[in-house]
């Protein structure tokens, strides 16, 4: 090699991993379509809510989106109602007051309508609680740091007792589903989280005596395995300095391994210290350090299928949009992925992601709940 080759090869060099962080750290910029909306009204055909001061209550914060059908729990009238993209209704599912001789109606007797997904085989799950005035409910700690920007409630969270009905895609109820599993005598409580994953996985995300367990069902709603922050443990132990809480605990949609979210904060000041993700493998049941996050704003998010992980980052300086860091199994930070949101932002409600992976947002305007799909 020649001597002037030799003086631009640290040049070279620099450029090159210069080119490399910038790619590593790149920003895909994601913008939102409209994928179907449902309109607002008084009709069976339509989403039927509740108008205080001319603003809608009582709408949902998210729906299920599964071949082509929108999933839209109805609360005011304890029905799930299945439309198409372009706002026609398929089907009803619940107990009626009205009768319509088009509208075809599966007739099982819902509670209080909770969360609702669907399985990649177009199985229904839905959270079925008893009414207020049937059992005594206890408002949730609400913990700011695990709250996502846009997200939008229109009551307090509360500890409703609640069973899990499964609806197979013949429109009959199939199982009905404890915290102990089918056949159990458990109810649940708070539900923070409900997710249908790959095989007909359910995974629920809740409060049992006294802590946050993430909950495995199996096909034929058993209960497979449950995850808690005792299970992390010995991997959590820092001394007397400082005290670990559960953010939460997100499976892997195939239910191989869980990623749990552990906030650390000091004992004496309770000033929040970092967040630590770590891997617990099921099958083996091995703990595996994955990331430790020094914001606070920053969040575990979601688990795709492709074994990276996203984590939720709110951008405080543009207001409009949010970032999802992407990292891989071994969270190494890859890639962001930068959700511009239209203003005014006050419209967006919540944004949440199903088994394929996709990235769904809902508002409403001009009288019809929308649905909006990134890309």
């Amino acid at each position: 090699m020649s001597r002037a080759n030799q003086k631009y090869l640290p040049f070279f060099l620099y450029f090159i991993l210069a080119v490399g962080a910038c790619s590593k750290f790149r920003v895909d910029d994601y913008n939102p379509y409209l994928y179907g909306r449902v309109k607002l009204g008084k009709d069976l055909k339509e989403l039927q809510v509740s108008i205080v001061n001319r603003v809608p209550t009582n709408v949902p914060n998210q729906v299920a989106v599964a071949s082509g059908v929108i999933y839209v729990p109805d609360f005011e009238q304890s029905l799930i109602k299945a439309f198409n993209s372009d706002g026609d209704l398929k089907f009803v599912i619940g107990s009626s007051k009205e009768k319509q001789d088009k509208v075809k109606t599966y007739n099982i007797k819902l509670g209080r309508i909770g969360l609702v997904t669907v399985s990649d085989g177009d199985d229904i799950f839905v959270q079925s609680r008893v009414s207020r005035e049937d059992a005594k409910a206890d408002k949730v700690a609400e913990n700011i740091y695990t709250k996502k920007s846009g997200e939008f409630r229109t009551e307090a969270e509360e500890a409703v007792p609640s069973v899990i009905l499964k609806i197979n895609d013949s429109g009959k109820l199939s199982q009905t589903i404890y915290a102990d599993g089918v056949g159990g005598s458990i109810p649940f409580g708070y539900v923070e989280r409900m997710e249908a994953g790959n095989n007909d996985l359910l995974f629920v995300f809740h409060r049992q005596n006294g802590a946050m367990r993430l909950s495995i069902f199996d096909e034929s709603g058993k209960l497979k395995q449950k995850v808690e922050g005792s299970d992390y443990k010995d991997s959590l132990n820092q001394g007397e300095a400082y005290t670990w809480y559960v953010d939460t605990f997100i499976s892997h949609p195939d239910g191989e391994y869980v990623l749990g979210s552990f906030s650390f904060y000091e004992t004496k000041s309770g000033r929040f210290k970092n967040r630590k993700i770590l891997k617990y493998e099921l099958k083996d049941k091995r703990i595996t350090p994955i990331k430790e996050i020094q914001d606070p704003s920053e969040t575990l998010y979601w688990v795709l299928n492709n074994d990276n992980f996203f984590i939720w980052e709110t951008e405080v300086e543009e207001g409009n949009s949010i970032r999802l860091q992407v990292h891989d199994e071994d969270g190494n930070h890859v890639n962001n992925i930068r959700l511009n949101y239209p203003p005014p932002r006050g419209l967006w409600r919540e944004t949440w992601m199903d088994t394929n992976d996709e990235i769904y947002s809902m508002k409403i305007r001009s009288g019809y709940l929308e649905i909006h799909k990134w890309k």
